[in-house]
């Protein structure tokens, strides 16, 4: 699983993986060969590999983003003649599969033409095939403790990690059981104009409003179900932040144990951009039930929104309190 203590998944996380590409390239490519009638030629060293290689975390996806330029040596042999020579890739990138091999040989002569058109034929074949498994293993090699498979995820505890839950909270895979009512609206923010939604959910506490409002409140209690820091306080006109500061807000009004009302964003919303939330409480003879009412939600957030509140405040707090 994933949550909103996760940056992962709510917003851009990012590592350089620049040093294992390096050593990844220089072990995978010298070496390369290719032979064909009679003919020969290897990779005997890559000279050099300069640019930029990151791996990030968007959305619950892993992402790889990179842009090299790498330089090789090598060598043909066709008999008793041999030829050597550089190779430059300007250009080995995430959104390319379309190599262009730069070749140049130490010999120019027109006898050694058919050696330098076997590396350009037959070894540059080779090397993008070497080429083609460099994002799988990027990722393989480097993502696992950025990114948790669907088949992993499990249900998260006071003892895991950041890290560990930054699988799929973004994306909504949380299944909620509550009752949603969608409106669709539509505002005008710093990255331009786009649709909103409202979201309603109905939960029932086993315990007093009284405990239930606190547990929403009170800094003490919220650290317990949010498993982190809290910065809030029961007071109109205060600031919050939960989960590591990825869900910031203000409450605008309160009503101890009965109503509970915020500006509420996560962090990678438009700039500028809250939803307006409402939650109410009611007191029945055997538990309480809460109301929530949330406008203003970016449309592509929706799901998202939707599955966590049910699984990050509602269960997580039922978990914490029983």
């Amino acid at each position: 699983m994933a949550d909103w203590r996760n940056v992962g998944n709510w917003h851009w996380k990012e590592r350089n993986c620049f040093d294992w590409a390096k050593k990844y390239l220089e072990d995978k490519l010298t070496g390369t060969k290719a032979s064909s009638g009679g003919f020969s030629a290897e990779v005997t060293s890559v000279d050099s590999v300069t640019g930029d290689v990151d791996l990030n975390i968007r959305k619950g996806r892993l992402i790889a983003i990179y842009d090299v330029e790498v330089k090789l040596s090598w060598t043909a042999q066709n008999g008793d003649d041999s030829l050597a020579g550089k190779i430059t890739i300007p250009e080995v990138a995430h959104d390319t599969d379309d190599y262009v091999y730069d070749i140049s040989a130490n010999e120019s002569s027109v006898a050694k033409l058919p050696l330098k058109d076997f590396v350009r034929k037959h070894l540059t074949a080779a090397i993008s095939e070497k080429l083609e498994k460099f994002t799988e293993d990027l990722k393989q090699t480097n993502g696992s403790d950025m990114y948790i498979p669907d088949n992993k995820a499990g249900t998260p505890t006071a003892q895991t990690s950041n890290e560990q839950l930054a699988s799929d909270f973004k994306q909504g895979k949380i299944g909620s059981s509550v009752a949603v009512d969608s409106e669709e609206g539509v505002v005008s923010g710093a990255k331009g104009t786009f649709s909103t939604v409202s979201i309603s959910q109905n939960i029932e506490f086993v315990c007093s409003a009284s405990d239930l409002f606190a547990t929403l409140t009170d800094p003490q209690r919220v650290s317990v179900w949010t498993r982190a820091k809290a910065d809030i306080e029961p007071k109109a006109g205060s600031a919050f932040k939960l989960f590591g500061g990825h869900i910031e807000g203000e409450i605008t009004k309160l009503e101890n144990d009965k109503l509970i009302e915020q500006k509420w964003r996560v962090a990678t919303w438009p700039k500028g951009h809250y939803s307006s939330v409402k939650i109410t409480l009611e007191q029945t003879s055997s538990s309480t039930r809460l109301a929530l009412k949330q406008t203003g939600v970016p449309f592509n957030e929706e799901d998202a929104t939707k599955a966590n509140w049910d699984k990050y405040y509602w269960n997580s707090i039922k978990g914490s309190f029983g």
